[in-house]
């Protein structure tokens, strides 16, 4: 299928990008365009203005001050991975970005991209907001911050109104004890859509993790943390969470009953909910060594 007319735009700033948005009827910003583009070429979508956003510096950026990284939205997965600044603090994110589509598609997709998709597979989210990641937001009048946590609305759908772009991603960082861990199970090992994933963060003091977020995706409408066994990982001591124990399962199972997957292609709901149990586990033990490293 060819893909459709389209007005093509190459603003080279934000406020440029942002006022094309504002005055096209129908028009949509692309990045890398590796979500957008198929969508066009399979008749999912027909926008009237396209706005690529590739030309715009100010988005590619990364800095950082005593407590945050900002990361430019238009930076690439490969960048991101690449980046020396970040691994000593955030390397669970870029392991995580690591397993996002192929090396082709993590050297042209971005991260803003990959979170304005708004879809509850979307390997960069969880592992953001296990870490409380916010999103800078530009419209024409103002910038605005929120929680990423509060960004995905439901499948697909996001914070963002018309006239507006993500221009950053704002991440804490992490201090002694805190670890982190992404995992993700797909039909390959490649180039796979997760059909679950879970994120964990722990943090551990004394030997009790004090703080705690456990996120599931690809389970629900969109990325979801797990209350329940969040609730359940804090305040446990670390010996507690060794393999087969029974506060593990108790996670597992929380996880499972916090979740609400559909029946698709690439699984059932409950075979979604039997792997959930299994990498929730994983991610969590996983942390809990990253965290006992950082001590």
């Amino acid at each position: 299928m060819y893909i459709s007319d389209f007005n093509y735009h190459k603003p080279k700033s934000v406020k440029e990008a942002i006022n094309l948005l504002a005055k096209s009827e129908n028009g949509a910003a692309i990045a890398g365009g590796t979500d957008i583009l198929v969508e066009i070429k399979k008749g999912l979508r027909n926008n009237t203005d396209i706005i690529s956003l590739s030309g715009i510096n100010e988005l590619k950026t990364l800095n950082e001050d005593e407590n945050f990284f900002y990361i430019g939205a238009g930076l690439t997965h490969s960048e991101i991975i690449a980046s020396e600044i970040l691994k000593k603090n955030l390397s669970a994110f870029q392991d995580a970005l690591t397993k996002i589509g192929s090396e082709q598609i993590r050297n042209r997709g971005t991260i803003g991209g990959n979170l304005c998709t708004g879809a509850s597979c979307c390997d960069s989210a969880p592992i953001l907001m296990a870490v409380n990641a916010q999103v800078e937001i530009c419209n024409a009048d103002k910038t605005r911050k929120i929680p990423l946590r509060d960004f995905f609305l439901h499948s697909h759908q996001t914070a963002l109104k018309k006239g507006e772009i993500i221009t950053k991603i704002i991440v804490p960082k992490t201090v002694a004890g805190v670890g982190a861990h992404y995992e993700k199970f797909g039909l390959r090992e490649a180039t796979s859509i997760s059909v679950v994933s879970a994120a964990v963060m722990v943090k551990i003091k004394d030997n009790i993790c004090v703080d705690a977020c456990i996120v599931i995706g690809a389970v629900a409408p969109t990325p979801l943390i797990s209350i329940s066994s969040t609730k359940i990982l804090i305040g446990k001591n670390i010996s507690e969470l060794s393999e087969n124990s029974p506060v593990l399962e108790q996670i597992g199972i929380a996880t499972s009953n916090d979740s609400l997957p559909i029946d698709d292609i690439r699984g059932s709901a409950q075979y979604r909910r039997d792997i959930l149990k299994v990498i929730t586990q994983r991610a969590v033990i996983k942390a809990v060594i990253s965290a006992k490293n950082k001590l």
